[in-house]
């Protein structure tokens, strides 16, 4: 990936949570000045940029599945754990808001287990984090992770197998927009194969980012939607936020044509890399913005009882100092998850020479003796 559309792509991050706050924070806070800000169609964006970004990963950085499922959960987690715990103390003052109307959940602990665990989507459950909305796309990208996961790092005999195996316990509702986040490997994998002159990069870049807009500014979605919600109610309530697929698809072929185009357009590469350091600032906290933002709107806004200017100021300081303590700790997390793992793993190997060892074999107090050479537990003293 060439370091201009590295920052693009991270400028395209940042401008969709932005998206996100915006749309749900607008029109509380200045309701004199009506805007609409669409922030489903800037979830469809994460799940295409979400996708090429696990192309390039998988492509070489993330050489083991080990490397790969440590680096996804605590990327995830990382920032996902902390905003599930702030929700849920803060739902205990607040209950319900403006910002996020749905009604008392006495299920408190349990949605947010579900959703820390990823399943709060699955088939057609809709178990909601408390004050946290968004939280669902999270749900979505977890499954993504796991089947292309599961289907680059294992063997072939079993690749297949266990990926459709996830892809069942993820259920139709998640896998409904699965082609959106498939969209951005397919971009990744083809990203050299067919060059575009500046010219063509350029005129492709602008004609994709204006048709977008008119696709998303349009009725279409709406309209489509509104007979698919009168034909079939029950089919769209169980769908949830995979009723509109038609206009996610056409909009993530979109987005996708934008990312290949930007690959391709020197003229606005050039301008990105002189923008680097605070695009890059600004990305690094993009996980922050989406997971508490709305949490933090209702604490300063329902809570608090701040004015509208205090609400946007102290969201903003909050998420910075925020975004230091979980996402930029991240690696801190993964340190912890892979000594767990290692220290499981060597529990397990233990555990499975005291089950073949004879007597006298092994020692408990230190190292385990190995049996004589040749014997069933050298075998397993190498695996582990």
């Amino acid at each position: 990936m060439s370091p201009s559309l590295s920052l693009y792509l991270d400028l395209t991050r940042f401008a969709a949570a932005l998206v996100v706050v915006l749309g749900h924070s607008w029109l509380v806070l200045l309701p004199a000045y009506p805007l609409h800000w669409p922030g489903p169609a800037a979830v469809i964006v994460f799940f295409v940029l979400s996708g090429f970004v696990i192309a390039y990963v998988t492509d070489g950085r993330d050489r083991t599945l080990a490397d790969y499922a440590l680096n996804r959960l605590s990327r995830l987690w990382s920032v996902a754990l902390p905003a599930l715990g702030f929700g849920m103390v803060l739902f205990h003052f607040v209950g319900h808001s403006a910002f996020s109307p749905e009604p008392a959940d006495p299920g408190t602990l349990m949605s947010t287990a579900a959703n820390a665990l990823f399943v709060g989507q699955a088939w057609f459950l809709d178990s909601t984090p408390p004050l946290n909305g968004p939280f669902w796309s999270l749900n979505y990208e977890a499954w993504y992770y796991a089947i292309f996961g599961a289907w680059t790092y294992l063997p072939r005999r079993t690749r297949g197998l266990v990926a459709t195996m996830l892809a069942i316990l993820a259920g139709p509702k998640i896998l409904l927009l699965m082609p959106c986040w498939l969209l951005g490997v397919l971009v990744y994998w083809n990203i050299g194969r067919w060059r575009l002159s500046g010219r063509s990069a350029a005129t492709l870049w602008a004609c994709t980012l204006i048709a977008a807009v008119l696709l998303i500014k349009s009725a279409i979605g709406t309209t489509l939607h509104d007979r698919f919600l009168a034909s079939w109610p029950k089919t769209a309530a169980l769908l949830a936020y995979s009723g509109y697929p038609l206009t996610d698809y056409a909009l993530a072929i979109l987005v996708a044509l934008n990312f290949y185009a930007a690959a391709h357009a020197h003229s606005l590469g050039r301008v990105l890399l002189l923008l680097a350091k605070p695009i890059r600032l600004l990305a690094s906290f993009t996980l922050t913005i989406y997971l508490f933002h709305l949490p933090l709107l209702i604490l300063f806004w329902d809570l608090l009882h701040a004015p509208a200017w205090i609400c946007v100021v102290a969201l903003f300081s909050s998420i910075v100092v925020l975004g230091y303590l979980t996402e930029h700790r991240r690696r801190d997390l993964r340190a912890l998850l892979a000594f767990m793992l290692e220290r499981s793993f060597a529990g397990l190997c233990s555990a499975s020479m005291l089950a073949r060892a004879g007597p006298g074999q092994v020692h408990i107090s230190g190292s385990p003796s190995l049996p004589p050479s040749g014997g069933a537990g050298n075998t397993t003293s190498a695996i582990c």
